[in-house]
């Protein structure tokens, strides 16, 4: 056999290959993503998606209400 490496780096998606880490097991920490920040990633919800959440919670209380009420009324 030759004296290179068994593996070969091939390229993908146009990129080149990752660097295969020199140490056995040990994970790096990723790095970030660029345009993003912790303060662009700490907000959960948008207040349109807060709004929209409402008001589907809204209208299933009223079903559930309107339901309990007509029982009421037999």
């Amino acid at each position: 056999m030759s004296e290179e490496t068994d593996r070969i780096a091939v390229p993908t998606n146009g990129k080149g290959p990752k660097a295969v880490p020199a140490t056995g097991g040990s994970a790096a920490t990723p790095e970030p993503v660029p345009g993003t920040s912790d303060g662009e990633t700490s907000v959960a919800f948008t207040p349109t998606q807060l709004a929209i959440g409402f008001g589907i919670l809204a209208s299933l209380v009223l079903i559930v209400a309107g339901r309990m009420r007509r029982r009421s009324g037999r």
